[in-house]
């Protein structure tokens, strides 16, 4: 459903509030003093009271209010541009430090706002006034719970609203930027934690696997020597591969196979890394009973390392 979105333009005079209701979407605000205007007459800050309270009986919700001031209530002059080109935040820090020199007033006593320049023009134009007379305005139609948008005049076909608007637009950017980058850093995070603890998970899984696989190797090498007790060379040289596995064997490789031949072992199994894998097949160079050990093949998928090496064994 589409609201429709009531304006009451007032027009600020010595002794005498003009206003007229228009629609927000369908109607201009250029309006004047030919118009049928309801006029009311006031002498003092009571009598604004009054008006503003019979005004909020009339108007409820969504109406906002627009103050159309008096041009006696306006100070304008012109203010001549640097040569570089400035910012529009640079362009307000460049007239907000002239406004003394422009008027001989303090900045901090005034509203101001300005006409944007032209790329011709080589100045822009700035109008005051005074900060108390706004203030009153602002604080009596929040005391009645108003919406005020405008205060200000039409100048040149364009606005002048001597509301801090273009501070609160600045205000609201960047509270939306915060606002998008606290999201995406969420968004990220609850990503990173999901990723962590699917590793996390993965991880404590072959970590299982691996201490069922040396449960295994243990109960397979303590049967052996059981059974077994003059073995032969090939049995000896089985027996002593499988212990030399269970301890050399990192906690980040694991077999799946094993097979021998005469003084020859082939092994078939996984790897997280890598490095540690080359590591591995270097000690097993360095042991006594190994003649010679080297790496047949490395493939990798996508969560591990799938190798095979071979080993050839001294007599024993």
């Amino acid at each position: 459903m589409v609201f429709n979105k009531e304006r009451v333009i007032i027009y600020v005079q010595p002794t005498i509030l003009r206003y007229k209701t228009v629609s927000s979407a369908k109607q201009v605000t250029t309006l004047d003093m030919s118009d049928d205007l309801v006029a009311f007459h006031y002498q003092n800050e009571a009598d604004i009271d009054l008006f503003l309270s019979d005004l909020q009986k009339k108007f409820v919700g969504r109406t906002e209010f627009e103050l159309n001031l008096d041009v006696n209530l306006i100070q304008t002059q012109q203010l001549t541009l640097p040569d570089i080109k400035l910012k529009l935040s640079e362009l307000i820090l460049y007239i907000e430090a002239n406004i003394y020199k422009l008027f001989q007033l303090p900045t901090k006593n005034v509203f101001f706002d300005f006409v944007y320049p032209t790329k011709q023009n080589k100045y822009v134009t700035v109008m005051i006034t005074e900060r108390n007379n706004i203030e009153n305005w602002v604080n009596i139609f929040k005391k009645y719970e108003l919406r005020l948008t405008f205060v200000g005049c039409r100048f040149d076909h364009a606005e002048i609203n001597f509301l801090p608007w273009r501070q609160e637009k600045q205000i609201k950017h960047q509270r939306q930027l915060a606002y998008t980058i606290v999201s995406f850093i969420g968004i990220i995070s609850c990503l990173l934690c999901y990723w962590w603890i699917q590793a996390r998970n993965e991880q404590q899984y072959y970590e299982q696997k691996l201490l069922e696989q040396q449960q295994v190797v243990q109960k397979l090498t303590a049967e052996l020597s059981s059974y077994l007790p003059n073995p032969s060379l090939s049995q000896k040289q089985i027996q002593n591969a499988l212990l030399l596995f269970s301890e050399q064997l990192p906690s980040v490789i694991w077999l799946n196979s094993f097979y021998y031949e005469h003084q020859k072992v082939r092994i078939d199994g996984q790897s997280f890394s890598y490095v540690e894998l080359t590591n591995f097949n270097q000690n097993l160079l360095t042991m006594k009973n190994i003649n010679n050990s080297q790496i047949n093949s490395v493939l990798s998928n996508k969560t591990n390392l799938v190798f095979e090496m071979e080993m050839r064994l001294n007599e024993q």
